[in-house]
């Protein structure tokens, strides 16, 4: 018996809320298999890897302060 049956096996005697938390756990490690349409193409992922790689210029903590300052005003 390989890990994924006796994972399926062990999840089959656990109670239904338990399974449901498991399976929103899974939903959410495979979304891009079971979601294929919200998955990034390969330029958006060029894209994304670039703009991790040079983020660009960070806000200082004081003009950080003074933004939300501005919002809740």
């Amino acid at each position: 018996m390989g890990k994924f049956e006796r994972v399926s096996a062990a999840l089959e005697k656990l109670p239904a809320p338990r399974r449901e938390e498991i399976a929103e756990i899974i939903e959410t490690l495979f979304h891009g298999d079971l979601h294929p349409e919200t998955s990034l193409n390969d330029e958006q992922a060029a894209d994304l890897r670039r703009r991790l790689a040079d983020p660009g210029p960070l806000a200082s903590d004081a003009e950080v302060e003074e933004f939300f300052k501005r919002l809740s005003a």
